[in-house]
């Protein structure tokens, strides 16, 4: 096992800038309510129900409802159901401690834990659909949703696994900077390996929603999408995650065209990987 990296530092004041609409602009939403045109959801109208009761948020300023509109306009949805995009937009600025809503094209600065405050949304959006369907049914729905956003999203193509390290070590300068507790290497058959011991958005997401099956299906499952999306033949394995109050998250990146088993490393393994 070759180690490559060990970072420790978690900085809670860690900050760092961001457009304001692109923090607000409740894009997921939008996309799920189109998901759901082709895979309706039962009991639709109570869903709808439930979520507007989950948003509910203060009053906002007047000058915020111009802004608000502003936002929705790319979103037909939700422009669409303006009670429904207005009370996400004002949930998420409220969650974010904006008492008003700066010019949309403003960079602000804002600590990284609330930064992932946003996915909130998400988080309330999953809570709702568990609402009206049994809650495994409510994972295997919003999964799938999440599955058929992925293949529209752009990844970094990549050549092997390693590179999978390299990208995560470069997110340091965004919402994760000085924000995860985490060891990575290379094993001697060329799987890239990352063992994470405290991590931003697990921590803010949790206190938030006290969910941990939704926070795990918001912030965790998306990584198995995003191997797929690196690179076909990678396959991603973990089978502890820190939001499901395990002690670790032990990723292993596999490539099926290099390693003829895809298996992942016993307790033992982990155990030995130490972060001092």
């Amino acid at each position: 096992m070759n180690i490559l990296n060990r970072v420790s530092k978690y900085d809670r004041a860690a900050r760092m800038k961001v457009r304001v609409e692109s923090v607000l602009r409740p894009e997921s939403l939008d996309l799920f309510l189109k998901y759901s045109e082709s895979h309706p959801i039962p009991k639709d109208r109570l869903f709808r129900e439930k979520l507007l009761k989950l948003l509910v948020h203060k009053p906002r300023p007047a000058a915020d409802s111009t802004k608000i509109q502003k936002i929705l306009s790319s979103l037909p949805r939700l422009r669409k159901d303006g009670e429904l995009g207005a009370a996400a937009v004002s949930k998420v600025a409220e969650t974010l401690g904006l008492s008003a809503i700066p010019g949309l094209n403003t960079e602000i600065s804002l600590l990284c834990e609330t930064y992932y405050k946003a996915r909130v949304l998400q988080c309330l959006m999953l809570k709702a659909l568990m609402a009206v369907m049994p809650r495994k049914k409510a994972l295997e729905y919003f999964g799938a949703f999440l599955e058929q956003r992925y293949k529209s999203v752009k990844f970094p193509k990549l050549k092997n696994v390693r590179e999978k390290l390299d990208l995560h070590e470069s997110v340091k300068r965004g919402p994760l900077k000085d924000g995860a507790a985490f060891l990575q290497g290379v094993t001697d058959d060329g799987r890239a390996v990352m063992k994470i011991t405290r991590c931003r958005p697990a921590q803010v997401l949790l206190k938030l929603v006290k969910d941990p099956q939704i926070v795990h299906a918001v912030i965790c499952q998306p990584d198995f999408m995003m191997a797929q999306k690196s690179n076909p033949d990678f396959v991603l394995t973990r089978e502890k995650s820190l939001v499901l109050g395990m002690p670790y998250c032990g990723h292993v990146w596999h490539d099926r065209r290099v390693h003829r088993s895809i298996k992942h490393p016993a307790r033992k393994f982990w155990q030995e990987l130490s972060l001092a």
